[in-house]
């Protein structure tokens, strides 16, 4: 009975140090991480174009360009994966910031973020999209005469719906509801 007993001793002492070492490992993967930019010239020629290249000033404005020097779209999120592996995903910091795209390790979890929530429960009356796009979101206050309008900020909506780790990031920035938190 004392052998019985002492190999399941050792077993749960064994056991104990392999959660130790593995659960702050299992908690750090579940955190966004941030895993770099991209080189777009290798992604285009890994999908058989010629090169990238930047045509405008925004971040849409980047594409593939053939040898014949036509240009032709690309997609951030697929140039993460390539360059990153399986659970990269694109983040756009600013849309008119060309320079601004980098690749994030994220888990499959989506949040969609309650920016009506979030504008009332930091006191004010409710949210308002006073445009198209995703950076028309404004948080509002009704006032007798006229209602005033504040930015809304996607990095603290993200915060106050899914925790402190949680991402912001869009998948179109013409779609003024494509808003994510990427946990």
């Amino acid at each position: 009975m004392r052998s019985l007993s002492k190999v399941l001793l050792a077993l749960l002492v064994g056991l104990a140090g392999m959660l130790a070492v593995t659960g702050p490992a299992a908690a750090a993967s579940a955190t966004p991480q941030r895993l770099g930019s991209l080189d777009l010239g290798a992604y285009c020629r890994s999908i058989g174009y010629a090169d990238a290249a930047l045509t405008g000033v925004t971040a849409y404005d980047w594409h593939c360009t053939g040898s014949d020097g036509a240009t032709h779209d690309l997609t951030f999120e697929a140039a993460c994966r390539w360059t990153y592996g399986t659970g990269a995903v694109d983040r756009i910091a600013g849309f008119r910031d060309p320079a601004s795209v980098s690749c994030w390790r994220v888990t499959s979890t989506v949040v969609t973020p309650p920016i009506d929530d979030y504008c009332t429960s930091t006191g004010h009356s409710a949210s308002a999209l006073l445009g198209t796009t995703v950076y028309d979101w404004h948080c509002v206050n009704y006032s007798r005469v006229d209602p005033v309008y504040f930015d809304v900020s996607l990095p603290e909506v993200c915060k106050h719906t899914a925790g402190a780790t949680a991402i912001d990031r869009f998948r179109d920035f013409y779609d003024a509801n494509s808003w994510e938190c990427r946990i």
